[in-house]
């Protein structure tokens, strides 16, 4: 919205263009001078009345809006997003993102609208605050051709349970983004070869040949930051036994590891945050659960709203078709 200054100076001029045509006595000698078109001063001529306000600017706001979220609809939008707003064991809430909420409100509510109008409809009710902008780095997406060009492992740290740390292995496929992980009590050697084939029998049940493997420099997986070990680390070679390549993301690039990093902010957002555990079984047991969730039923915005099990059946399908 303009000042109040800079409208009345704006009107001051449009008077002064009324007042040099009739002094002139040519409408166009005057707006040469005062860089308008003829069209423009008859517009100002015909509603100026002698006073300075007719020559303000108007609201130029319409005067209906045929697309208008309806009451009925901002109702629906705020029982859904207060529905999907979970608490987590730290006190926080956690809403669903825009595009998700708008994909539930589409799919199991007939929504028509855009993501754009949920968005404006969450602002006015006081939902979301208006976003500070900022600049953000432009990465080049790496995507797979293929379920299993491509298995990107890294461990997560989890909260204690019962005062003894736990870290997740995680283990997610690029193309199909079928993700397996497993908990254990610390990372070590003998843990990275026990998941790694757990792992591997897992993406093999789901028909997936895995061709390369891809982790961070972490001493887990590799001798590579200490050039003085000539051993071949575990890891590595029981990659060499499967006949699978191996891959090291460059030190200081995490975002090459974006998938399997982005997994690991989904199950802290939609598991390990909304509750604790007493026993490494318990939490053993309802990971699992949650995994069946997130490979079988959950739907990625990345897959076309699809779960990554629907995913891989369809690319089966399609590869039969073009084999046949």
């Amino acid at each position: 919205m303009q000042p109040d200054y800079i409208l009345r100076q704006r009107a001051y001029a449009r008077l002064r263009l009324i007042k040099d045509a009739g002094r002139l006595g040519t409408v166009s000698e005057a707006c040469r001078r005062h860089q308008v078109t003829r069209k423009t001063y008859y517009k100002w001529l015909k509603r100026y009345d002698g006073t300075m306000e007719s020559l303000m600017d108007r609201s130029r706001r319409p005067k209906s809006h045929p697309k208008k979220l309806s009451e009925h609809l901002h109702a629906l939008i705020k029982r859904v997003y207060q529905d999907k707003t979970q608490t987590d064991k730290h006190g926080n809430r956690r809403s669903p993102g825009l595009y998700r909420l708008h994909w539930s409100l589409r799919t199991y509510h007939g929504f028509k609208h855009s993501v754009g109008a949920v968005y404006k409809a969450l602002k006015r009710m006081g939902f979301y605050a208006p976003a500070k902008r900022r600049r953000r780095r432009k990465y080049k997406l790496y995507e797979q051709p293929w379920p299993g060009a491509n298995i990107q492992i890294d461990v997560m740290y989890l909260d204690p349970v019962r005062g003894k740390k736990q870290y997740q292995y995680t283990a997610i496929d690029e193309c199909s983004r079928l993700c397996f992980a497993r908990v254990y009590d610390g990372i070590s050697v003998h843990n990275s070869v026990r998941f790694l084939r757990h792992a591997l029998d897992f993406f093999e049940k789901h028909q997936i040949r895995v061709d390369q493997v891809q982790t961070d420099h972490g001493t887990e997986f590799t001798f590579a930051m200490f050039p003085e070990v000539t051993v071949e680390h575990p890891f590595e070679r029981e990659l060499r036994r499967h006949k699978i390549a191996r891959k090291l993301t460059p030190i200081g690039k995490p975002h090459l590891q974006g998938k399997v990093e982005r997994v690991h902010r989904i199950l802290r957002d939609e598991f390990h945050n909304l509750r604790y555990y007493r026993s490494i079984e318990k939490l053993e047991r309802s990971l699992k659960g949650y995994l069946t969730h997130y490979n079988h039923r959950r739907p990625h915005g990345s897959l076309d709203w699809r779960s990554p099990a629907q995913h891989l059946t369809a690319y089966q399908q399609d590869q039969r078709v073009t084999y046949h």
